[in-house]
């Protein structure tokens, strides 16, 4: 599990660096996007939530740990410009990176069911920490929240599956992944 979870060397921590500046840039264009539409007011990032699942898929499966989570991190942090719920962003960024590592460790990725399992785990987990902040930093009643949560869940997983198994064949099938 180590060698399919963890990669070290100058190649992956390079290029988890650009990709990760490209992931904030993204996360940062789509946050603000988000927050022009009623749904991003209620703190509903539908557009932002779709790219951050597939950011964080594309960094773990290319990359691998501590990628994710470095790349992840540094997004959570730089969302305070975007978001209150910068500090849930923090935990559900870990959270998911690790869900998507955890899947990739245990398989091949490349059949659509291990993306599916994938980006199911780190929409649900990551959104389940959101669905906190939404209760405890926008004081939204509890029904609120998980309904808004599950609405987030279910535009953002079957969109970041396949933006994600897209984009991340393609790069197999291109030679740039190992």
């Amino acid at each position: 599990m180590n060698n399919k979870f963890f990669r070290t060397d100058t190649k992956a921590l390079v290029g988890s660096i650009l990709l990760g500046i490209v992931f904030v840039i993204a996360c940062q264009a789509t946050g603000f996007i988000d927050n022009l539409l009623p749904t991003g007011k209620a703190g509903m990032y539908l557009i932002n939530g779709t790219v951050w699942a597939s950011f964080t898929a594309l960094i773990v499966l290319l990359y691998k740990q501590p990628a994710g989570i470095i790349a992840g991190e540094v997004e959570a942090i730089i969302s305070i410009w975007y978001s209150p719920l910068w500090i849930a962003f923090v935990f559900a960024n870990a959270i998911g990176s690790l869900a998507v590592s955890l899947v990739a460790a245990k398989c091949s990725m490349e059949k659509w069911w291990h993306h599916i399992l994938a980006q199911f785990l780190c929409n649900v987990l990551g959104n389940a920490v959101v669905c906190i902040g939404l209760i405890n930093i926008y004081q939204l009643p509890i029904k609120v929240a998980v309904i808004e949560a599950l609405i987030t869940i279910a535009v953002c997983w079957p969109l970041s599956t396949i933006i994600t198994k897209l984009v991340y064949d393609s790069i197999k099938k291109s030679g740039l992944a190992q």
